[in-house]
């Protein structure tokens, strides 16, 4: 086990700097991938661990994630991909191809990197995806002419569309690509982490108030994520939604073949 690789995404803070630390303790090689390098280096000098490295990389950028995919080709086999990096954007903001934020971060960077890992991730015996998803997808009704939050935007409402279309993915990947590596996402719970902390005003206010009074620590959201990356238990599981370590429903729409066939579509005229 011990000479197995994984890639994390956002994995210098939160839920993924735990699972990043709960797998040392299994002596992985571990690549983590991060936005800030001064955050990445001081992870590296902290944790002080052979095995780990940092790829620096902005993943709401299409071109810097095509240049990870570059780097990351230096790996020969990755056993698993974990699609952690996330964020929720108080206002509208556009990317570099004037695509919207929260769409190219939160659903397709995890696309992408699936799709662009997946000589390497079945190069591995037994390769897994894991995608970081919410509970927060039942609270939307995803309307496909609209993947990019155009329409009365909303920073919460945007926040739980792509949370939905991570369940879409997760769903369709072995519908629609002839692999043996398996996929599946799981609802972390609400976590004490700095998430929503890049707002400014009330939105962080509101998600600091819920996450003191509800939220759990890093450590507990780690568990699940560490399950489906590393347990045999689930090493032929493939397109199921996780919580608390158990396979669960999720919102009915997201079970709707046709809507992920046009998401599956869109994703990949995206990424080209």
């Amino acid at each position: 086990m011990e000479n197995k690789n994984i890639v994390i995404t956002g994995g210098t803070d939160g839920i993924g700097l735990a699972i990043v630390k709960k797998l040392i303790i299994e002596k992985y090689n571990i690549f983590i991938i991060g936005k800030n390098p001064e955050k990445g280096n001081k992870i590296l000098n902290t944790l002080n661990y052979s095995k780990l490295e940092f790829f620096q990389a902005d993943l709401s950028e299409k071109q810097e994630i095509k240049n990870l995919i570059n780097k990351l080709k230096s790996i020969k086999s990755i056993d698993v991909l974990i699609n952690n990096a996330g964020a929720v954007f108080e206002k509208r903001e556009v990317n570099e191809n004037n695509i919207e934020k929260t769409f190219a971060l939160n659903h397709l960077s995890y696309f992408h990197l699936g799709i662009g890992l997946l000589d390497q991730l079945e190069e591995s015996i037994n390769g897994r995806i894991i995608n970081v998803a919410s509970g927060a997808h039942k609270r939307h009704q995803l309307k496909i002419n609209d993947l990019e939050n155009k329409i009365n935007y909303n920073g919460w409402e945007a926040y739980c569309r792509s949370k939905l279309l991570n369940i879409f993915f997760t769903y369709s990947f072995n519908k629609e690509l002839k692999t043996k590596v398996t996929c599946n996402c799981f609802h972390p719970g609400f976590v004490n982490s700095n998430f929503g902390n890049n707002n400014s005003s009330l939105l962080r206010f509101l998600i600091n108030i819920i996450k003191n009074i509800f939220a759990i620590s890093v450590e507990k959201s780690s568990i699940t994520p560490i399950y489906l990356a590393t347990s045999d238990e689930v090493k032929d599981v493939t397109g199921k939604y996780f919580y608390k370590l158990k396979e669960k429903m999720s919102s009915k729409q997201s079970y709707d073949d046709v809507i992920a066939k046009k998401v599956w579509e869109n994703s990949l005229r995206y990424i080209k």
